[in-house]
C-alpha cells in the first residue's frame, strides 16, 4: 500500500502534474456579517492553475436560499486571503441560523481543482456552531446540512442505558421518599 502510494507521489511529481490544484485554508466569519445584508467570510486558499469561477450560498436553517452568485473568477496569483463576500438578498429574524457556502476553481467544479468553505452561525450572536474547509465535496453546502453534522456529534444513549438511567433515578427517588417518611416519625 505504502509502495502504491509513494508511486503515485513519484509520477505525480515526474509528470508535472499537481498532486492537488487548490488547498483551502482557514475560515472564519467575518465582522461585517449578520442577519439582513451579509454573510461574508475571512478565508484563505492556494491554487495552482487560477480559479475558473467564483461562487456562494447563503441559506437559513428553513432550507431557503437568501443569497446567492456565481461568476468568472478574477484571481491570478497562486492564493487568496481575505474577505469573500456574500450579499444576503432576503433578511432574517434575529437569531436566525445561516449556513453560508462558498468556493473557486474549475467549472465544472472538482475536488482537485475547487476549494470550498462552509461556516454555520447565529446571525445576531454570531457564534459560529460548525465550520468547514477542504476540497470540493467536503463540506456541507446548506444550513440544515450544516445542523446535520452538528447533530452527527452528538452522541446518543441507547434504549437499554436510558432505561438504566431511569430505574437509577427512580431508585434513589424512592430512597429518598423513604428517608424523609422515617425522619418524620
Amino acid at each position: 500500500m505504502l509502495r502504491r502510494c509513494l508511486g503515485a507521489l513519484a509520477l505525480a511529481l515526474l509528470s508535472g502534474t499537481p498532486a492537488a490544484q487548490s488547498v483551502s485554508g482557514p475560515v472564519t466569519l467575518a465582522p461585517v456579517a449578520d442577519c439582513g445584508a451579509r454573510a461574508d467570510v475571512q478565508w484563505s486558499f492556494t491554487y495552482t492553475t487560477p480559479p475558473a469561477r467564483e461562487f456562494g450560498r447563503i441559506t437559513n436553517a428553513g432550507g431557503v436560499t437568501i443569497g446567492s452568485f456565481e461568476r468568472p473568477s478574477p484571481l491570478t496569483g497562486g492564493s487568496f486571503s481575505g474577505s469573500w463576500r456574500q450579499d444576503i438578498g432576503l433578511p432574517q429574524p434575529p437569531n436566525a441560523l445561516i449556513g453560508s457556502y462558498g468556493g473557486a476553481g474549475d467549472s465544472p467544479p472538482t475536488a482537485a481543482g475547487t476549494a470550498e468553505f462552509f461556516v454555520l452561525y447565529n446571525c445576531t450572536t454570531k457564534q459560529v456552531l460548525y465550520s468547514c474547509t477542504g476540497s470540493y465535496g467536503t463540506c456541507p453546502t446548506t444550513a440544515l446540512a450544516g445542523i446535520a453534522r452538528i447533530a452527527e456529534s452528538i452522541p446518543a444513549t441507547s434504549p437499554a442505558s436510558l432505561a438504566a438511567l431511569l430505574l437509577g433515578l427512580f431508585a434513589t427517588g424512592a430512597l429518598a421518599l423513604r428517608r424523609r417518611a422515617a425522619a418524620g416519625r
